[in-house]
């Protein structure tokens, strides 16, 4: 099965511990007058609290939250802790992320207890005055994890943050591999050590020999594949090629333009449908190939396809997918998707400098990927300054939201002399002024890459093979330059700013944020 990262909640358990006095007194421990003071009051009262207690859990918890059934137990004055209400609370602790306390004096150590219980995150209401810090310093001097917000929105954003984490922890990515299973030929930026990530993120990652895959795009043969004789393996089936022409008919329909043959068109999704089978069966929800690597085993180009399209669709369901097995950025793109709710796309990030106050138009004219007609139209919107452009082949229909509508595309082709490769082309023109966010980490896994800019303009939609550009500023180019040079080059962007939560997140994590 594929769980993909838009529908992984975070697990909060309410709890509400109420403070109940058996006797009439008054003192430290308890304050009033009257009716007050009287044995039964401070049953009612706090039951009257624990209702207001559970509407602004309702309120203020942000979506990515799922809210377990509320537990409401109270404590004596006599100080006993029997294990039963200690059971109570952790009823439904094998579900639970986090627990969010409503304490307050007298009952702040059944938090502590709870805590070194479980072993479980543990955050208390803004609102329960001092008890947040008392608390915060006793369990993170104990080494235990607790969340002191000084508002409800900044524990949403905790919240958020943490569902990251969850999201990075239900993480299983199929790598293709071919010579290395850590990097390829194309990516010696990712990460160092996948064995640090799995430590650092809690990702898991699961392989599937390249030749394996190409084998699986053709129909069983008798006596099964060459790499695997003997064995049953999934090859592509008649269902699989319905599928494949369905998908071919729907995309044809809906595309704004078509510039590739339907025969090649559907050799790529054959590619398609085989990786999301294997995702499937493999239980993974990531995926990358080495590029380069696989097309100097001539087979690409005897099979006429690329994975380019396979990215894109995948991208656009919520499945990270990234170029070049890259997978570095495959988990930036898993972070960017599940904080977003948007398809993110990938690439070459570099920026366009300035050379004595004018843009270096030949220097940038020798780089495929820009052309004369783009920086055109952006100098008249405003400027050629700080500009950057990131630029791949792998776009998508989903980038304003995987649950929104379809986004115009075109379709062109990969390869320019044989004309197969289907890749999706998208005019990043019409996204002028909407605000991006990026991320990457560092390949050590010990920063985190946090960047924010706005776009102004786009290129490629014309162009056949890796050409589709868009154009953004960030703040400041050198600031953003200096922080990039410590995590690589293709950089995962998605659309609105989501740079609080990822900075939180890193810190969460332990990393090092680097913000540009």
């Amino acid at each position: 099965m594929i769980k993909k990262a838009n529908t992984v909640k975070l697990n909060v358990k309410p709890v509400f511990i109420a403070l109940v006095h058996k006797y009439f007194y008054e003192g430290p421990c308890r304050f009033g007058k009257g009716d007050a003071l009287q044995p039964g009051y401070d049953a009612i009262m706090e039951r009257e609290m624990y209702k207001q207690f559970c509407e602004d859990v309702k309120n203020y918890m942000p979506q990515e939250v799922n809210i377990l059934e509320p537990v409401y137990v109270e404590r004596y004055d006599d100080w006993n802790q029997e294990d039963e209400m200690y059971e109570k609370i952790m009823e439904d602790n094998d579900r639970t992320d986090l627990y969010l306390f409503r304490t307050y004096i007298g009952r702040n150590e059944i938090v502590l207890e709870i805590a070194q219980r479980t072993k479980k995150p543990a955050a208390v209401v803004p609102t329960a005055c001092c008890e947040v810090l008392a608390l915060s310093a006793a369990l993170s001097s104990r080494g235990l994890e607790f969340y002191a917000a000084r508002t409800w929105p900044e524990l949403a954003t905790d919240l958020k943050a943490l569902r990251l984490r969850k999201v990075l922890h239900n993480t299983n990515v199929l790598l293709s591999s071919r010579f290395n299973s850590t990097m390829s030929f194309s990516s010696v930026d990712t990460f160092r050590s996948l064995d640090d990530v799995t430590a650092k993120l809690g990702v898991k990652f699961r392989y599937k020999n390249i030749h394996e895959l190409l084998d699986q795009m053709s129909p069983a043969v008798e006596g099964g594949n060459p790499t695997t004789p003997g064995r049953e393996t999934p090859d592509l089936t008649e269902e699989d090629m319905a599928e494949v022409k369905r998908l071919a008919d729907e995309m044809t329909r809906d595309a704004k333009e078509v510039h590739v043959d339907r025969e090649f068109l559907e050799k790529s999704l054959i590619a398609y449908v085989t990786v999301k089978k294997n995702l499937d069966m493999a239980d993974c929800n990531a995926f990358t190939v080495p590029c380069p690597d696989v097309c100097s085993t001539r087979r690409i180009n005897e099979q006429q396809f690329t994975f380019c399209m396979t990215h894109s669709l995948l991208n656009e369901q919520g499945i990270p997918s990234a170029c070049e097995y890259d997978i570095n950025a495959l988990l930036s793109m898993m972070l960017l998707t599940g904080v977003s709710y948007k398809a993110p796309y990938m690439g070459n990030c570099v920026p366009l400098p300035m050379e004595n106050g004018k843009l270096n138009r030949d220097a940038v004219e020798s780089s495929f990927f820009v052309h004369e007609e783009d920086l055109d139209a952006i100098e008249k919107r405003g400027g050629l300054n700080d500009l950057y452009v990131v630029e791949h082949s792998v776009p998508n229909r989903k980038m304003h939201g995987l649950d929104g509508e379809q986004a115009d595309f075109a379709i062109r082709h990969f390869a320019y002399e044989q004309g197969f490769g289907a890749v999706l082309r998208y005019d990043f023109n019409k996204d002028v002024d909407q605000v991006i966010t990026m991320a990457r980490f560092s390949p050590d896994v010990k920063k985190l890459f946090v960047g924010k800019g706005t776009i102004v303009g786009g290129g490629g939609y014309d162009y056949d093979n890796c050409n589709t550009a868009v154009y953004f500023k960030p703040q400041d180019q050198k600031t953003f330059y200096d922080a990039q040079k410590y995590v690589g080059n293709h950089m995962p962007l998605v659309y609105g700013d989501y740079t609080q939560e990822l900075k939180r997140l890193g810190e969460i994590l332990g990393l090092e944020v680097i913000e540009a």
